[in-house]
């Protein structure tokens, strides 16, 4: 078995990559929420949603399924463009994410920069920031997630 140091940081960034897909596609939030930590910030143009535990994370994850679901997605490609070590923990990544619905394109590709910490012997997205504009649907579908948080609380 290899070490993990002998790991391409973009071998593992490509993983996740997979697991998250796939995950956000059908609806599996336990594989979802296996490599993702909390507490952590999502970025997007809208602003942060920052999630404390998985209860939050539950809302960002259902927001985003129910929305993928509405537009009709039926595949979507995320590619790893660049990913490196800036510790033996910690791998920075940036992917860029493309949204279609049999074959054609329902968006234009959008880059994400994430953080990778190894956290309790495993990879996780410890932080993520998508260029996706204000108005887009993903980044409301995660920022109405922080706001129904935020009314809740108060």
């Amino acid at each position: 078995m290899a070490d993990q140091a002998t790991i391409a940081a973009s071998d593992i960034a490509e993983a996740i990559l997979e697991v998250t897909g796939d995950a956000l596609m059908s609806g599996n939030f336990d594989a979802f929420s296996a490599v993702f930590h909390a507490p952590q910030t999502m970025v997007t143009m809208a602003g942060p949603v920052y999630m404390e535990n998985l209860e939050d994370m539950r809302r960002a994850f259902d927001e985003m399924h129910q929305y993928l679901k509405g537009m009709g997605v039926t595949e979507m490609i995320r590619a790893c463009v660049a990913s490196e070590y800036t510790s033996p923990t910690r791998i920075e990544s940036t992917h860029v994410t493309e949204l279609l619905q049999n074959g054609k394109r329902l968006n234009e590709p959008y880059p994400v920069f994430s953080i990778l910490e190894k956290v309790n012997g495993g990879w996780k997205v410890t932080r993520g920031e998508y260029a996706l504009e204000e108005s887009n649907g993903q980044a409301l579908a995660i920022s109405r997630a922080d706001a129904s948080h935020r009314i809740k609380s108060t």
